[in-house]
């Protein structure tokens, strides 16, 4: 099965636009999304009506949460939680149940398991080879799963744990898992990538082989700050789509 794996679109219509495009010119089964539908950007009800149409089962994000009234932003910055606040203002009765509908870790052909954050907390941020390894550590508790697919980050990333028990961090484009691997996949992100590549990032996955493609896809990114800009949200918000921050 060929599934592909969305992250982080954060009311990004535009990109979504780009994305969607993508995926309909390829052979995709499914589409599944790492959660943080919303937030950010100016195009939130869009983006999660996308989602109940097109994809097979997601995960809440942290500003999925606080759209829907399930996290009050404690721990956002005063932007992000302007535009959190923003964005469950602008969601449908629908939307706003669906999000809350959401789970916090989804498993897939039994040995795919999708989270926000990381397994062991659906917050944190995955950032260095350290905090991979202390989660690929954990998961020998549950042998099953083996492949992680996780967002938050915003950044592109694959770590592996070898067969032979040590773990490295190989370059996103394309990897095929070996026999006896597990592996941790970020898809990077769709409405706000923070790599120094303004392009939008998702993850093609066949179950059938193991192997995973990234996906860079260029979108409107000046209609998407100008819907920022005439939405009155925070103005750093449209200029770091540029900048790809």
């Amino acid at each position: 099965m060929n599934i592909a794996i969305l992250s982080d679109l954060h009311s990004n219509g535009d990109a979504l636009d780009a994305v969607a495009r993508e995926l309909a010119a390829r052979r995709v089964d499914r589409v599944y999304h790492l959660g943080d539908l919303v937030g950010y950007n100016a195009e939130p009800e869009k983006c999660v009506q996308w989602a109940i149409g097109h994809t097979a089962g997601g995960i809440l994000g942290n500003h999925d949460a606080v759209a829907c009234g399930k996290a009050d932003g404690e721990f956002f910055n005063a932007p992000a939680l302007i535009a959190a606040r923003w964005s469950a203002e602008h969601l449908s009765a629908r939307s706003r149940e669906y999000l809350k509908s959401l789970p916090d870790r989804l498993v897939v052909e039994k040995e795919l398991l999708m989270v926000h954050g990381a397994p062991s907390d659906p917050d944190r941020y995955l950032f260095t080879l350290d905090d991979a390894v202390e989660e690929l550590d954990a998961l020998t508790e549950d042998p099953s799963v083996k492949v992680v697919f996780f967002g938050h980050t915003h950044v592109p990333a694959a770590v592996i744990r070898r067969r032979d028990g040590s773990t490295v961090s190989v370059p996103t484009g394309e990897y095929r898992l070996k026999e006896g691997e597990t592996a941790l996949l970020n898809p990077g992100s769709v409405g706000q990538p923070r790599d120094r590549n303004p392009e939008s990032s998702f993850l093609l996955f066949d179950t059938r082989i193991r192997a995973a493609s990234w996906v860079r896809t260029p979108y409107d990114i000046p209609g998407c700050q100008r819907k920022v800009l005439d939405a009155t949200l925070p103005r750093f918000f449209a200029t770091r789509l540029t900048e790809g921050t």
